[in-house]
Order: structure tokens, then C-alpha cells, then sequence
């Protein structure tokens, strides 16, 4: 049988790759984003471009909420690579995703009312409040797992 070459180290380091890429097209959308309201035409929102121009306030938010995500996520890549799983600051960093993917769906609902349209914000809203919820759960996983690893590093 053939041996895969795909390991846990190969995933972390494709994922710490993937994040950096992440990273840096964050950085590009957010310079692009001042002038993209003379670009965008409305697409069957009767508010045309202009919604684009007052959403922007809300699209900044959400950008930098999403860019303190993947920092932390890198920050915890880093720890899985060095092979620090169930550690409170592992913990620590799943809550501060949340607590973004949390901030990104406030952010969207308040936007979706006072800026519209609702379609697109409600749907970011809706799937960033879905995967911070993931994340409390993985939070929680990891947690109690690194309780059960004290617990049996203190064992004799």
C-alpha cells in the first residue's frame, strides 16, 4: 500500500498558506473598496451604486473583523505547527474567531437595516453567526480536552 504524503504538518502548512492569501486579498479588497462605488452598478438593488458608498463604513468593520480572524488563526496555525493542541491559548484564540464571526454578523444586521440591501447583508450576517457558532463549539471541544490532558498530565 502506498504511503500518502498528505500529513497533519502538510495541512497546517497548506491552511498557514491558504490564511496568508486570505490575508492579503483582505488588504487588496480593502484598497479597492474606495473606489468601487463608481464601478458597481446595482444588479437589481434599486438603490443602484449609491448603497455601496454608504455601506462602506460597515464593509471597513466587517474587513477588519475578518482581518483579526485570520491573524488569530495564524497565531493558532503556528501553535498546531509547533504541536501545542490543547493549550488555553488555543482556547483563547478560538474565542477571539467567534467573538469576529460574532462582530461581522452585528455589523451586517445593523447594516442590512440602515443601509440595505438585506440580501446581501443577511446573508453574510446569517453564515458569519453560523461559523462563529462553530467555532464556540470547537472552542468548547478543545477546552474540555485540554482539561482531560492536565488532568492526566497530573496523574501518576
Amino acid at each position: 500500500m502506498r504511503a500518502s504524503h498528505w500529513t497533519a504538518a502538510t495541512s497546517v502548512k497548506a491552511s498557514i498558506i491558504v490564511t496568508w492569501i486570505g490575508i492579503v486579498v483582505a488588504v487588496l479588497i480593502g484598497c479597492a473598496l474606495p473606489f468601487a462605488p463608481g464601478r458597481i452598478t446595482g444588479g437589481g438593488y434599486d438603490g443602484g451604486a449609491d448603497w455601496i458608498r454608504h455601506a462602506l463604513v460597515p464593509l471597513y468593520l466587517c474587513l477588519l473583523a475578518g482581518l483579526a480572524a485570520l491573524v488569530i488563526l495564524l497565531r493558532l496555525l503556528d501553535s498546531l505547527a509547533r504541536d501545542d493542541v490543547f493549550t488555553l491559548d488555543n482556547v483563547r484564540r478560538l474565542r477571539g474567531i467567534s467573538y469576529c464571526g460574532f462582530a461581522i454578523a452585528i455589523i451586517c444586521v445593523v447594516a442590512a437595516v440602515l443601509v440595505g440591501p438585506w440580501p446581501v447583508f443577511g446573508g453574510v450576517a446569517a453564515v458569519a453567526a453560523f461559523l462563529a457558532l462553530i467555532m464556540r463549539v470547537v472552542k468548547n471541544v478543545i477546552d474540555a480536552a485540554r482539561l482531560l490532558k492536565e488532568d492526566n498530565d497530573y496523574t501518576i
